[in-house]
């Protein structure tokens, strides 16, 4: 019998190992719960004192980062999953020219909490699917880009969701004939806005065992039909396993 694909742990390791490349969108939050999310761009590091972030849109520059503030700053560089902690060293407000801009230098951080997320098999694909966020309810037509059983890269005309939000996934595999239908529930983990919409990677994080297993056979298949046994094996456990969808999902990072 086939094993569930284990999601890894968040572990410690250094800002280099992660390969920052300027221009990389990442999340930033006050440490305080409930406290909103900004969007941020990486600039650049200076290793072992600061690094530099640009906020993105008029609601991060006007609300963003102040000097001596403490965030949290979540991100996916296409292979890590990451969050660390960092206090503003100073923030450069040039919001009344024309157009508006600023940024952040941060402190450097002793160690980031990342988790590797790109060793599964990952195939192309342009599966339809519909994508609706747990906190804002709001549903749209998207397009699954490439699959493995960790996770999905999403296109869609609006934005799914800033990074660090949870959305609730749902698309079909397989031929025609023999459809399987998939839910689950997946966290942002970067956001791209490019020529053709916006290109969004999400990790599943709320999926059933059976689920997971026909992704994954479905993505050795090369994209062909999952076997019968796995098909069966979904069926039997739509009834007896209770997804919650819409439970939140505690941050281990964030205080109360």
């Amino acid at each position: 019998m086939a094993s569930q694909p284990v999601v890894p742990e968040f572990s410690p390791i250094s800002l280099k190992t992660l390969k920052l490349r300027a221009g990389m969108f990442l999340q930033t939050q006050r440490m305080e719960k409930n406290s909103p999310n900004y969007e941020a761009q990486f600039l650049g590091v200076i290793e072992d004192k600061c690094l530099m972030v640009v906020p993105v849109g008029t609601f991060s520059i006007k609300t963003g980062m102040k000097s001596g503030e403490t965030f949290i700053i979540r991100g996916f560089t296409g292979q890590y999953d990451f969050y660390f902690t960092s206090k503003v060293i100073q923030a450069f407000d040039f919001t009344f020219r024309e157009p508006a801009f600023a940024y952040a230098v941060l402190s450097f951080p002793d160690s980031v909490e990342a988790r590797k997320v790109r060793n599964s098999i990952r195939i192309r694909t342009s599966l339809p699917a519909s994508v609706t966020g747990i906190a804002s309810k709001a549903t749209q037509a998207v397009t699954l880009l490439d699959l493995s059983a960790d996770g999905s890269l999403v296109r869609s005309d609006e934005a799914v969701g800033a990074i660090g939000d949870l959305v609730s996934l749902e698309f079909s595999m397989g031929p025609d004939a023999q459809l399987s239908y998939v839910v689950a529930v997946a966290r942002v983990c970067h956001v791209h806005i490019g020529d053709d919409g916006y290109l969004t990677g999400v990790l599943f994080e709320n999926i059933s065992t059976a689920d997971r297993l026909m992704i994954r056979e479905f993505v050795v298949a090369g994209g062909g039909k999952p076997s019968r046994a796995s098909r069966a094996a979904r069926w039997a456990r739509h009834e007896s396993e209770k997804r919650s969808w819409a439970q939140p999902f505690g941050n281990p990072a964030v205080r109360s």
